[in-house]
């Protein structure tokens, strides 16, 4: 079984690893305590000369590196690997360009040069081998938002996406995206908009079902069958990308900012967090997890039962954060209607 593809690597099993862990996370409590610089606009040529609508749609880091990956839209996928002084275009000669408006990228825990992205607007998903340098496209799907990749199985067969504000729209792919069936349409016809699918393993999703539609259910979905019935879980309504923490505690924002959730039993069971911290969960080291209320940044150490702030208050309101577990940097981004000199931010931790 290949590991949590959330998680951050910190040393080897047993001691020496709950060593590491400790000085990592002093580290960032020194930070918090004692940081006295400011947000660094980092977002320099990223996407080129010309963005689509909402520019800057995600960040993420590179696992094991100090690579960051951007994601802009009809711009494809943007890489920076001095934490933002300058950034390439991934793939520049591919005949299939990625042209949607990216919105998860999810890397394989054994192997990052492997990873899966899904977007909107346009033809989704892709997947690269190669870090990158090539990507394919997955069948013949377009206009998504999540995906879900079942790493229990080294080959990867199974992924799972929820297709843009749509209802009852998850798609299921068992030969590593070759071919999709829908197992959607099981969900309630009341359900609202099926985006952005967890997947723990080959037979086991969630699913959340919430956005603008009117006269529709929010909810949480869990499938233990692969999509063949589904059981309601939570009338929350959580969007936008979940985190699965190194401890397997899920957080979830729900959807327009409203507050995080979380769950300790792998989706069966939900709560949710009191505190200012509204939406965007990311895990900065091994139980520390930030999110982001108005314009501030937040961190909890407790499993999100108290929350203090984070950083200097950025600029402007962030579409999300992301956090760079091996040059200790944390990045806010925010989308726009046009490009923008400054839509990527960064906060270096002494």
């Amino acid at each position: 079984m290949k590991a949590n593809p959330n998680s951050v690597y910190v040393g080897p099993r047993g001691a020496p690893n709950r060593i590491v862990s400790l000085l990592s996370w002093l580290a960032i409590v020194l930070a918090h305590d004692h940081a006295s610089g400011a947000w660094t606009n980092v977002t320099g040529e990223v996407g080129g000369e010309k963005w689509g609508y909402a520019g800057v749609c995600l960040l993420v880091p590179v696992p094991g590196s100090d690579a960051m990956i951007a994601g802009v839209s009809e711009a494809g996928l943007w890489r920076t690997d001095n934490r933002g002084a300058s950034w390439r275009k991934l793939a520049p000669r591919d005949a299939l360009q990625i042209h949607h408006r990216p919105h998860q990228i999810v890397f394989d825990p054994a192997d990052p040069r492997h990873f899966w992205v899904a977007g909107c607007y346009d033809a989704s998903p892709f997947a690269t081998t190669d870090g990158g340098e090539t990507f394919k496209r997955l069948g013949s799907l377009t206009h998504m938002d999540g995906i879900g990749v079942d790493f229990t199985d080294p080959e990867c067969k199974t992924l799972v996406v929820g297709l843009h504000e749509q209802a009852r729209s998850v798609h299921k792919s068992a030969d590593g995206g070759n071919t999709w069936q829908k197992i959607g349409d099981t969900l309630p016809e009341d359900s609202n908009h099926s985006t952005d699918p967890i997947v723990i393993d080959a037979k086991t999703y969630i699913i959340n079902t919430a956005g603008w539609a009117q006269n529709k259910s929010w909810g949480i979905y869990r499938t233990q069958d692969g999509g063949a019935t589904w059981t309601k879980v939570s009338d929350l309504g959580p969007a936008d990308r979940a985190v699965t923490a190194s401890d397997g505690n899920i957080y979830w924002g729900i959807c327009y900012g409203n507050g995080i959730i979380k769950s300790g039993d792998q989706g069966r069971t939900w709560q949710k967090l009191s505190g200012p911290a509204r939406f965007g969960p990311v895990e900065l080291e091994p139980g520390r997890i930030a999110a982001v209320g108005g314009q501030q940044v937040y961190m909890c150490a407790d499993a999100g039962q108290t929350w203090d702030k984070f950083a200097e208050p950025l600029p402007f309101k962030p579409t999300g954060i992301a956090y760079n577990a091996r040059s200790k940097t944390l990045y806010a981004w925010r989308s726009t209607e046009k490009k923008v000199p400054d839509a990527v931010l960064r906060w270096d931790l002494p």
